[in-house]
């Protein structure tokens, strides 16, 4: 009888883990990348209208709602990306399933775009 519980109380450990298996980002660390770094793929991963309402400059559009591997498709595994949303819980769980795909290199930026702003960060307007 214990034996079930035991196995179950493992399974919920092992999918933590996967889950834990994407890094947060400061916003300070993230602006400070991606002026070393131009390789970065930075993904919005919010609303059509949040992403109207000023986003990350360079930041690529991917919706949350519809969002599939396709979506990314064109960006190599090893490529660094991260991700945001307005808070980080959309964004991580897209960074989730882009780890789950084979992306080495994954990160979400805390706090997401609320972080970003009070950090007095660029956003742009289209």
């Amino acid at each position: 009888m214990k034996f079930p519980f035991f196995f179950f109380f493992i399974l919920l450990s092992l999918n933590g883990l996967a889950q834990s298996s994407v890094q947060l980002i400061e916003a300070n660390v993230l602006e400070l990348r991606l002026q070393e770094d131009s390789s970065i793929v930075v993904l919005d991963t919010r609303s059509p209208q949040e992403y109207q309402e000023g986003h990350m400059e360079n930041a690529r559009f991917v919706n949350y709602a519809t969002f599939t591997l396709s979506d990314v498709l064109d960006i190599a595994k090893e490529t660094p990306i991260v991700v945001y949303c307005l808070s980080g819980g959309r964004s991580g769980r897209v960074a989730n399933e882009l780890v789950k795909a084979g992306y080495q290199d994954v990160k979400n930026l805390e706090g997401g775009m609320r972080s970003w702003k009070a950090a007095g960060k660029k956003i742009v307007y289209e």
